[in-house]
């Protein structure tokens, strides 16, 4: 095997791994797919996946251009998306029965489940310094733009596919029926996940230097 085969495959396993740890991107698929149904699960993956491009363009301008154009950016960015889980979660919590029934759910806006997901993905620390981590330690700013591009549509299609997978899974009738039976302990029990992660990211601080919370 050669350098870049080695190199590129280290590259995919680590996106791999950062798609498939859980978190609020999860939570929001499952809260979607769960109690309004497929299309709403599948928008919301949609708009997990476009917002990685959000990640991708400002690690490819690079972090310290970023900071010094707009100084505590990111610090904007995890206060704004600990609020924003904090609001879904809270949301979540708060469902009535009467929000998932089939004519209900029906009758979703898809555009607001597309920009759940962009929201959750875009003002996601946990994504951002993954991203920045990714083109700062292992991709590089010398790399070719074409590639550099080619690795952005892998992470974004790698959301995608593990997210709509998720979905489909989640919003199957056996596996759905069976978990809204269960409603209000789901509801219950990702809410306070997302609470929770709000919180966390309340508490943390982001260093742009090393891409890494602390």
């Amino acid at each position: 095997m050669d350098g870049t085969t080695g190199e590129a495959l280290l590259i995919a396993s680590v996106t791999w791994l950062a798609v498939l740890s859980p978190g609020a991107d999860f939570a929001v698929v499952s809260r979607n797919s769960c109690l309004f149904g497929r299309r709403a699960g599948l928008a919301a993956a949609t708009g997990i996946a476009l917002a990685c491009w959000f990640h991708v363009a400002y690690a490819m301008a690079g972090v310290a251009l970023v900071q010094r154009v707009a100084p505590g950016a990111l610090d904007v960015v995890r206060i704004a998306g600990a609020a924003y889980l904090i609001y879904v979660g809270l949301a979540t919590a708060a469902t009535r029965m009467a929000t998932v029934d089939a004519a209900v759910a029906a009758r979703r806006s898809l555009a607001r489940d597309v920009a759940t997901g962009v929201l959750t993905n875009g003002l996601n620390p946990k994504t951002s310094l993954f991203v920045l981590s990714l083109y700062s330690q292992l991709i590089g700013a010398q790399t070719p733009l074409p590639v550099q591009l080619a690795w952005g549509a892998f992470i974004s299609l790698s959301h995608l596919a593990w997210f709509a997978t998720v979905s489909v899974f989640l919003s199957r009738e056996a596996v759905r029926a069976a978990v809204l039976r269960r409603q209000r302990v789901l509801r219950m029990t990702i809410g306070a996940v997302l609470v929770g992660l709000g919180v966390a990211l309340l508490l943390t601080r982001l260093d742009p230097a090393i891409g890494t919370v602390s």
